[in-house]
């Protein structure tokens, strides 16, 4: 992957769209675990505040920060910094790990701040229709930080009340 350095920040990004109904299976299955219990970064926080800023400014509604969303990019964004590089999960696995849904996007990149990185997602068509597209509601973000780097995986989503098959923390 081609990394493009701005005044010493490198800044790598990808899209990734899933327009598709889960299978039936999918949507039976919830979490165990209680979300209120889960605990956003302060950098998840501020991609969230950015990202409603930008929607706000379009005339767009804003998303909810969902905790179910919020863990499974975390969990994605850890594997992303554990290896070094900045790759989508595969539809598949993101279908798989996301309970409830109907439309799905994915924005992933490896930068200094949220600010440097909404500013790259914002001049890149691809992750700027995710960010834009009217049908989403909701939205997670998982941050990483490691040797400097700052890994995020954000995911939205369109229906009022995912869920995950991952574990939620328990109070």
């Amino acid at each position: 992957m081609k990394y493009r350095r701005q005044m010493l920040t490198v800044i790598t990004v990808g899209a990734l769209l899933v327009a598709l109904s889960p299978s039936a299976a999918f949507e039976a299955v919830a979490a165990t675990g209680d979300n209120k219990c889960y605990r956003f970064r302060p950098a998840e926080k501020s991609f969230r505040w950015k990202i409603n800023r930008s929607r706000v400014r379009a005339g767009k509604s804003r998303l909810k920060l969902d905790p179910e969303l919020g863990k499974v990019a975390r969990v994605h964004a850890r594997k992303m910094a554990r290896e070094g590089s900045i790759f989508h999960q595969s539809s598949s696995q993101l279908g798989s790990r996301v309970t409830r849904w109907s439309t799905l996007g994915e924005n992933v990149g490896v930068g200094s701040t949220p600010t440097s990185l909404h500013k790259a997602f914002m001049r890149s068509p691809g992750h700027k229709a995710n960010i834009m597209y009217s049908a989403f509601r909701n939205v997670g973000v998982g941050t990483v930080r490691k040797n400097g780097r700052l890994y995020v995986t954000v995911i939205f989503e369109s229906r009022l009340n995912p869920g995950t098959r991952l574990s939620m923390p328990k109070c």
